[in-house]
């Protein structure tokens, strides 16, 4: 019989796998279910089981009433469904797809068209707040041939996110596209640089170092952005110290945006595998960034990101490469990193490091 989690108890026979988003069951077929086996499957969302219509001590089960709010909608008519809204995940796919045909046309000479950019991003700004935790972890989606792609419109979400949580209610959006703007000049570095797997050469760094103000240029006859948006996009590598670049700015002449676009640029840079480097972890990449306050950024904005961050992953569902499932139930972002999970089924908490073989396989 199918039944809703909710009306499960103790003993009672699972006859089909239950899977999450990967390639392991979350609880396998032929398992007799105890109280955390029902809590790991209300705690995954799953609205429906199939169990035997015995229990495993041979008594028959009897499921009890479902809750009204527990209960799965009926099906509408054909002349009564609604349009069903388009997962994040797809739309976010699709604007990168979008991006790279946009960045192909700017390697051409086509020049930036801001409408068909806000056209793009819009409506994936206007989704971030409620998908904080799959936009902080975006990394996870791109590999090392398309991350140019990935990493604009991720910086500009991510941007969103720490904007809003800095108190930027009003301008948000500006400074958001500010930052998908930010990396359009690498069109104009060369196909060869962008790809090189093997550090660049110091005239090679010099031609990357260049794409600011490529970018600056596609953004400064864009009316709809405002100067603040346009400073945004050229001081993005400017550090506190005046040792960026292309200005070579100190921190009382950078502009907030930049702060921000500096800090969403690396974090997401450094999580992505790129051709020239592999990827890391959020947990190890936060503690390096810490050791760059006051040298390349600024220590109330990483702060507020790094909270953004804490807060978000914190108690999530995670699924480990053991093949278990649990909740991240501590999490330290200091020079020290850890993540402690608490596995489902045998409540034991465990370390999540480099140097530990087991990994957060994904979030749930």
């Amino acid at each position: 019989m199918r039944v809703h989690p909710k009306q499960l108890e103790p003993k009672c026979v699972l006859l089909q796998d239950i899977y999450g988003k990967g390639n392991y069951p979350i609880v396998p077929k032929k398992t007799v279910l105890s109280e955390t086996h029902i809590d790991v499957l209300i705690r995954f969302s799953v609205l429906e089981v199939e169990v035997a219509k015995n229990l495993a001590n041979g008594l028959t089960f009897f499921p009890q009433p479902l809750a009204e709010e527990d209960k799965l909608p009926q099906k509408k008519t054909l002349t009564e469904q609604e349009p069903e809204p388009v997962e994040f995940t797809v739309q976010y796919q699709e604007a990168v797809s979008q991006y790279q045909k946009m960045f192909t046309e700017w390697q051409s000479g086509v020049p930036l068209d801001i409408h068909a950019v806000r056209q793009l991003i819009l409506p994936l700004l206007e989704e971030a707040e409620a998908n904080q935790l799959t936009i902080l972890l975006l990394a996870s989606r791109s590999n090392k041939s398309e991350y140019i792609y990935h990493h604009s419109i991720a910086i500009s979400l991510l941007t969103a996110l720490l904007a809003k949580r800095l108190g930027y209610q009003k301008d948000w959006i500006q400074v958001s596209l500010a930052a998908f703007i930010a990396d359009s000049g690498m069109a104009k570095v060369s196909p060869r640089i962008l790809k090189k797997e093997l550090p660049l050469t110091p005239p090679e760094k010099e031609e990357v170092e260049k794409h600011p103000t490529f970018s600056y240029r596609n953004a400064q006859n864009c009316p709809s952005l405002s100067k603040a948006a346009k400073l945004g996009v050229i001081q993005h590598h400017e550090y506190l110290d005046g040792s960026g670049y292309p200005l070579g700015v100190k921190a009382d002449k950078i502009h907030p945006y930049a702060k921000m676009i500096a800090i969403t640029d690396s974090y997401h840079a450094m999580t992505s595998e790129r051709f020239y480097r592999h990827k890391k972890p959020f947990f190890a990449v936060i503690p390096e960034m810490r050791q760059k306050i006051n040298h390349q950024f600024d220590p109330e904005f990483l702060n507020a990101f790094i909270q953004l961050l804490e807060e978000t992953i914190l108690d999530q569902p995670v699924y480990l490469t053991n093949g278990q499932s649990g909740r991240v139930v501590s999490l330290s972002l200091d020079d020290h990193p850890e993540v402690l999970v608490q596995v489902h089924e045998t409540q034991d908490v465990i370390s999540i490091a480099d140097q530990n073989k087991v990994k957060i396989d994904y979030f749930i």
